[in-house]
């Protein structure tokens, strides 16, 4: 029988070592099955998304294909090079100056003979567009060109009705490629050529056989696991392009985790057993309630503490302690309130309720974040009340200061749970809105351009008419946060202006001055 109190404290501390040893042992084993799960659905992810990836890259692809054969000129030059004998090289110039600055490879244009018009010298490439179009209108294919692995879209022409020849464009998945597709360490790509890495980002893969075996090859002596990359070619040619991931990686993945759990076996039981003869020694009830409530204060918590009716030295200790807590408390309580009303202050205007110019610059840098996660735009519409300056001087700056909230009250009715709303200046206002595309901005300036023009400012029984200008445009993802807010409030307030300099009252995108221009 555990009689006292020194035995049960010995007693509970090896069931607790028995415990630890227990858990850490479950889970090695259950780790060391999650991480090889885990690696073969990473590996089918990757997979998948690196071929939405192709699929996405293969349409645009096809789209300036389509863009090339539905050009107007493009067809009356395949007609007068293929019916008049026109010279091919006014076909080409003309292609050159309208779409050279497509981002692609090679380009050749092709009679329904199966000659070249344009591109002469890409003689494998006509030929594999030959092999494959049939009596098709458009399509897309890879093979391995002369140099690279391509990827290949063509599409028919038609000249009022009638064929007059195919367009084909390539882009190569070339290293470039695999560079801006690379993956986390352990997985890598590589492109089969008959039995041999022709390209992959594996160090030293590149001339090696590739003759998978169950799912499994070995370069260099390491075991690598292999997944086919699906391509859209229907000539046997599909699984051109593998996703490896590698074996020792996930050894050493494994061996790590070992380690980390032997590690915590050790200092977990080392813990335990000191803090039981700590516990044997020196604690007693009143004491480790002390200490609780001291753990507790660290961690910033505040816990109520019973006073005691006993005096002796650890008591009259407890007592001081808990009468510290109530000071404390009230402290806390009052400073919270202080410092929440200063927060709200440091980051609204306090006409207008709004947020200031400072909170744009902290706020910023996530709503971009934001919008890259979901792939959307970060969209800034810089709004200026019109010939405010009147406002003020017919009806007075309390007046204007009225107007200036009605602005505010007006925006945030327009606005949704998603958008924020700044005042940066004067009667300056920023409105950041996430949209699915630029044309979602311009929707909402103009639905808030309508609403300023269609409710006025009603003022000591006077009612004041107000209008608005808009500029519009949107942050640059591929900037830094800093950067690309410069940059949008810069082009804002160009597309601003713009919408000044034409008349007032209306809402004008940057990319409007761009092509204006142009």
């Amino acid at each position: 029988m555990i009689h006292t109190y020194r035995t049960r404290l010995i007693f509970y501390n090896a069931l607790l070592m028995i415990f630890l040893v227990s858990i850490l042992g479950y889970t090695y084993i259950y780790s060391h099955n999650v991480i090889i799960e885990e690696a073969e659905i990473y590996g089918l992810n990757l997979s998948n998304l690196l071929r939405s990836n192709i699929e996405m890259e293969e349409e645009k692809l096809l789209h300036y294909t389509e863009v090339v054969r539905d050009d107007l000129i493009i067809q009356e030059y395949m007609f007068i090079t293929t019916e008049i004998s026109g010279e091919k090289e006014a076909l080409w110039s003309l292609y050159r100056r309208n779409f050279g600055w497509l981002p692609i490879q090679r380009t050749a244009f092709i009679d329904n003979n199966g000659k070249a018009i344009v591109g002469e010298e890409h003689r494998d490439l006509i030929q594999a567009v030959n092999n494959r179009t049939g009596m098709a209108r458009e399509g897309a294919f890879y093979f391995q060109g002369k140099e690279n692995f391509e990827r290949v879209t063509w599409a028919r022409i038609y000249f009022q009705g009638s064929p007059r020849g195919i367009v084909a464009l390539t882009h190569p998945l070339d290293r470039t490629w695999l560079e801006r597709h690379r993956f986390f360490g352990g997985y890598y790509l590589l492109v089969d050529d008959d039995g041999r890495i022709s390209l992959s980002n594996l160090p030293d893969a590149e001339g090696q056989r590739f003759q998978p075996d169950n799912g499994l090859i070995t370069i260099n002596e390491r075991a690598y696991h292999v997944r086919a990359i699906p391509l859209s070619n229907k000539d046997g040619e599909n699984e051109r392009l593998w996703l490896a991931i590698s074996e020792q990686e996930l050894l050493d993945k494994l061996a790590r985790h070992s380690g980390l759990i032997l590690l915590l076996a050790l200092v977990g039981g080392t813990a335990i057993l000191i803090t039981g003869l700590l516990i044997i020694r020196n604690f007693n009830r009143p004491l480790q309630q002390l200490m609780q409530i001291t753990q507790a204060v660290t961690e910033g918590e505040l816990p109520k503490l019973q006073k005691s009716s006993a005096t002796d030295e650890i008591n009259t200790l407890v007592n001081r302690f808990a009468e510290m807590l109530t000071a404390l408390r009230s402290k806390q309580a009052e400073i919270e309130r202080v410092h929440r009303k200063l927060e709200e202050n440091a980051i609204t205007d306090a006409l207008t309720g709004l947020y200031n110019r400072h909170h744009l610059t902290d706020l910023f840098p996530k709503l971009l974040a934001q919008a890259q996660r979901e792939e959307k735009w970060l969209c800034g519409l810089l709004l200026d009340l019109d010939y405010f300056k009147r406002i003020n001087d017919e009806h007075g700056h309390p007046a204007g200061d009225r107007c200036l909230a009605h602005a505010g009250e007006l925006l945030r009715e327009l606005s949704r749970a998603s958008d924020y709303i700044f005042r940066i200046g004067g009667e300056e206002f920023l409105m950041l809105s996430i949209n699915d595309s630029a044309e979602g901005a311009l929707v909402l300036a103009e639905k808030i351009r309508r609403s300023f023009e269609a409710k006025e400012c009603i003022t000591e029984g006077s009612a004041i008419p107000m209008t608005t200008s808009i500029g519009v445009s949107c942050a640059d993802p591929d900037h830094p946060a800093k950067q690309a807010l410069s940059s949008l409030l810069s082009q804002t307030d160009k597309a601003l202006y713009r919408a000044k300099a034409l008349g007032r009252n209306r809402v004008v995108a940057f990319n409007e001055i761009e092509e204006t221009t142009l």
